[in-house]
């Protein structure tokens, strides 16, 4: 089995979650590449690296990488676990997402630029349109104090859809739901 995970904006994917997924499936592969800003740039890379998967692969996704995540399900039909996934990023990154920024993990230096909010929306069209819900498991914080998930329930009725109290947008029971997921052999 192999895990791609799908970090948030202004993240890395060497991070303490790509370190849980890690703890609590041992024997999977991880992938957790560090995403680049440009929308094209990431759909190519995690299209190149689906190409050379033989085994399961499942898809998990933390706000803007929920986003991926969301994307990369409706076009390969891949099982996605979303963690306050942010599905209309066109909207929530207009203005304060745009501009120069440094990753909190490593520092690595990006630009976010308007022109790629055109692009997210276009690949949200596109995903809406082919997506699968049943291949959606949604993880989310009551107090996500960053995005609004409050129409997820009502959008996404053949999903499956958790509620978690202060885990926040990080999603601090991050390794929480892993012990749950594996526990209850959900994979």
């Amino acid at each position: 089995m192999t895990f791609i995970y799908l970090h948030g904006f202004n993240s890395d994917g060497e991070g303490w979650k790509a370190e849980a997924l890690r703890r609590q499936f041992p024997d999977a592969e991880i992938w957790a590449p560090d995403l680049p800003a440009d929308p094209t740039e990431v759909v190519a890379t995690i299209g190149s690296f689906l190409e050379t998967q033989s085994t399961e692969t499942i898809l998990v996704g933390t706000s803007l990488g929920g986003f991926y995540a969301y994307w990369a399900s409706a076009k390969y039909g891949l099982k996605a676990l979303l963690f306050n996934p942010s599905l209309r990023p066109h909207v929530t990154l207009a203005g304060r997402g745009i501009g120069h920024f440094k990753t909190w993990t490593k520092g690595r230096d990006y630009h976010f630029k308007e022109e790629y909010l055109p692009t997210l929306q276009r690949l949200k069209s596109d995903s809406d349109q082919s997506l699968r819900q049943d291949l959606l498991h949604f993880f989310l914080a009551t107090d996500d104090d960053v995005l609004d998930h409050s129409t997820i329930s009502s959008l996404f009725p053949q999903s499956s859809i958790q509620w978690y109290e202060g885990a926040g947008h990080g999603f601090s029971k991050f390794e929480k739901v892993l012990k749950e997921i594996k526990r209850a052999h959900l994979l």
